[in-house]
């Protein structure tokens, strides 16, 4: 098993499926069709859905030896860019480390879920395992938005749980923050340097904006933080604005980041767009202000004795329940009523130059799933 995985790992990483809208790559149109034919060599009914052009998932369900209620396996297809990376579509074996572009982040957790295919067609599993392999994750997540929209009301019953196998470091990721992006845009009145009576500065004004997320910042690091998930925070994202140095701004636009607790609720949150908008519109001038939500991912957390927690802890004999700092698509199948968790591969390097998985994790991951589903609870 552990060179059938490598194997597979191998034929996945040859395949570009850069994200198509955040690094300009050719999408996952390829590596649907090949994950598709794959799942068909053991006779399971795998379909790839269209999202949004070329956009495409694959769902593949095998089935059990029981009547109860499916459970889902989730794994992204897309990967970020190569700038930098030498040979990153050739898998590279260093030692335990299988290096390449997406070995971590994340098809080594999809050749996982193959050979689980594999497995599960000559050993039936204790219940149906639903297979799901999800476009966009890396930018605006398409594919499991496409699942949980689209697919999952076409169910004859919602699955009982969910794992998405993003690279955890073989602990349970049963929390993660939520984001939300804002920004500030103010429009002035051009004019020549020599002339500034002429005109309106469009960026001088978002000192103000500044000043008011330095304090929200500050209120959000002198609250209480949560357990697993520490503070929520923000950070500044991108400024922009002016034309040249020797004309006066008409235009200036702040962005910036919010990330957020499973206890706040958007309407809280977006309260402070409308301070950092109200800082800059009170100061004196002609300038005008606009502000707006510019996209949001909500936070999750696993809920309290939630069965599928419980299959992998039993199954990995314990490994430890954290929360994660990343966001991932969890919490869209989690916020619609599939109880969810995270659990993957110990590597290095998701989005940098030097990413590689550890061939041995991968086999660990292999083996707890196998044991999840592979008897009755």
């Amino acid at each position: 098993m552990p060179d059938q995985i490598v194997a597979i790992l191998r034929e996945l990483v040859a395949v570009n499926s850069i994200n198509a809208t955040l690094s300009g790559g050719p999408g996952e149109k390829e590596i649907s069709g090949f994950i598709c034919s794959y799942l068909g060599r053991f006779g399971l009914d795998a379909k790839v859905q269209k999202v949004s052009g070329e956009r495409a998932n694959v769902v593949a369900l095998v089935r059990g030896r029981s009547n109860d209620p499916p459970v889902l396996l989730n794994g992204h297809i897309d990967t970020v860019g190569v700038e930098g990376m030498h040979s990153p579509f050739t898998l590279r074996q260093e030692g335990d480390r299988l290096y390449g572009r997406g070995a971590y982040d994340m098809k080594g957790s999809v050749a996982v879920m193959l050979a689980l295919a594999g497995f599960w067609a000559q050993h039936l599993p204790e219940r149906d395992v639903w297979l799901t392999f999800s476009c966009d994750e890396e930018d605006r997540s398409l594919g499991t938005e496409f699942l949980v929209n689209h697919w999952l009301p076409t169910l004859p019953a919602l699955p009982a749980g969910a794992i998405f196998l993003e690279p955890t470091e073989e602990r349970i990721g049963v929390a993660h923050k939520g984001f939300t992006w804002f920004e500030v845009e103010v429009h002035g009145k051009a004019a020549h340097g020599s002339r500034p009576e002429q005109g309106v500065d469009a960026i001088l004004p978002l000192r103000a904006a500044l000043e008011e997320l330095e304090r929200i910042g500050s209120e959000l690091r002198s609250r209480p933080p949560d357990p697993l998930l520490g503070q929520a925070s923000l950070h500044g994202g991108k400024i922009e604005g002016g034309t040249e140095l020797s004309v006066v701004p008409a235009r200036a636009r702040l962005q910036w980041e919010r990330r957020t607790l499973p206890d706040e609720t958007p309407e809280r949150v977006d309260a402070e767009r409308g301070r950092v908008a109200r800082a800059v519109e009170q100061l004196p001038g002609d300038h005008a202000v606009e502000s707006r939500k510019i996209f949001a991912r909500p936070p999750y957390r696993t809920p309290n004795g939630a069965d599928i927690l419980r299959r992998v802890q039993e199954a990995s004999l314990g490994s430890e329940a954290v929360g994660l700092s990343f966001w991932a698509d969890s919490a869209l199948m989690g916020l619609a009523g599939v109880p969810s968790v995270l659990f993957g591969p110990v590597g290095h390097g998701a989005h940098a130059i030097d990413e590689w998985v550890s061939r041995k994790s991968l086999i660990h991951v292999y083996e707890v799933l196998k044991k999840s589903f592979s008897i009755g609870k």
